[in-house]
């Protein structure tokens, strides 16, 4: 689903043992064989069982039970176990804990929205923005595939996204109709969405020939009617909504007549409480 390299595997591990585990080697724990299992607390959406295994995989602990991500799991259900060395044991421990409980956190949020807005629409579509926190890009969309949705744009290298601060550079919105035919014909393999304020505007861009509108903030009946009336008259653009939207009125949303949600609040997600056990093993 998604890939991270062996040197973005270091940095996880590094991040929280800069040299080595202190408590493990002042115990003299470090050599001895243990078993270590990561199981949920609540109902959830599991994501990140492939990372962790591939810490195990780092730190040479042998994976036992595996859960991939996307499944869903009941309270008390094992996700990953393992054994190992106790000092490995420990160094994997919180790294990976950590992992799992804010994937899956992001997940299981996820899938929540994914479900309500199909319950209304089995049409459209939830995508998430680029506003995540840095450094946490390939596992918070990792986190969100698993729950059925999908990025908006994944960089500024693919896809056309046109917004207002681009169009102050080419004459404004009189610039960009001009523009348009221009990149359709040097880009015709890409996708062209425009942020759009209004349904006069939304209508200039379609003859324009843009592919899709993106209403941001607009309130929700002017978006309602102005869905309304370009689905009616122009059937093949593509609308997406954006600004605000999160799992408090999402629902709202998912009875326009839209193709795509599109929201930034997958991202805050309450981690699932994920609980690990720690033992020494007689083998």
């Amino acid at each position: 689903m998604i890939f991270l390299s062996t040197e973005e595997i270091d940095r996880l591990i590094k991040e929280d043992v800069p040299y080595l585990d202190l408590t493990s080697w002042a115990l003299g724990i470090r050599d001895q064989q243990g078993t270590i299992t990561y199981f949920t607390r609540e109902d959830a959406v599991v994501c990140g069982t492939e990372e962790v295994r591939q810490i195990f995989d780092h730190l040479h602990i042998v994976p036992d039970l595996f859960v991939p991500s996307g499944k869903s799991v009941k309270s008390g259900d094992i996700l990953i176990s393992g054994k190992g060395r106790a000092a490995d044991l420990h160094v994997a421990w919180k790294v990976c804990q950590n992992i799992l409980d804010h994937c899956s956190g992001i997940a299981t949020k996820t899938r929540k929205m994914v479900d309500t807005v199909k319950s209304y629409n089995n049409n459209i579509s939830i995508f998430t923005t680029r506003k995540g926190f840095p450094g946490t890009k390939a596992l918070a969309i990792k986190s969100i595939l698993a729950g059925g949705a999908m990025p908006h744009r994944l960089g500024l290298s693919e896809t056309i996204l046109i917004f207002k601060q681009h169009m102050n550079f080419i004459g404004g919105f009189d610039g960009l109709l001009k523009k348009i035919p221009e990149l359709k014909a040097e880009c015709c393999e890409k996708k062209i969405i425009v942020e759009a304020d209004s349904f006069d505007q939304a209508v200039s861009l379609f003859w324009a020939g843009a592919d899709g509108i993106q209403f941001d903030k607009m309130p929700l009946n002017d978006l309602r009617r102005a869905a309304e009336k370009i689905k009616a008259e122009y059937p093949g653009l593509v609308l997406l909504a954006a600004g605000g939207i999160n799992e408090t009125n999402v629902s709202d949303y998912a009875q326009l007549n839209i193709d795509g949600i599109v929201t930034t609040s997958l991202y805050s997600a309450k981690p699932i409480d994920i609980g690990v056990k720690i033992n020494k093993s007689d083998l």
